[in-house]
C-alpha cells in the first residue's frame, strides 16, 4: 500500500469531519455515534497527516528534485 502524501491525508480528515457534520444533521437515532467515530477518525488522519509533513520535509516527494546547499571550502 502506499502512503500517501500530506495533502491527501489532510484531505482524508477534512472528508471524514464533513461526513460527521451530515450523519449528525441527518439527526439519526445513532448519529451521535457515528458522529464521534468519524471525528476520531478526522483527528487520527490529521495526526498522520502532520507526521508525513515533517518526513516529506527530510526527503522529497516522488518526482521532486531534491537539491542539497553547496558550500565551498577554501
Amino acid at each position: 500500500m502506499l502512503c500517501p502524501t500530506s495533502a491527501q491525508a489532510l484531505q482524508l480528515a477534512a472528508d471524514f469531519a464533513l461526513t460527521a457534520d451530515y450523519i449528525r444533521a441527518a439527526g439519526a437515532a445513532d448519529a451521535q455515534a457515528r458522529a464521534k467515530l468519524l471525528e476520531t477518525a478526522s483527528r487520527a488522519a490529521f495526526l498522520k497527516a502532520q507526521a508525513i509533513a515533517r518526513d516529506e520535509e527530510l526527503r522529497p516527494v516522488f518526482g521532486q528534485s531534491f537539491r542539497r546547499t553547496a558550500f565551498a571550502v577554501a
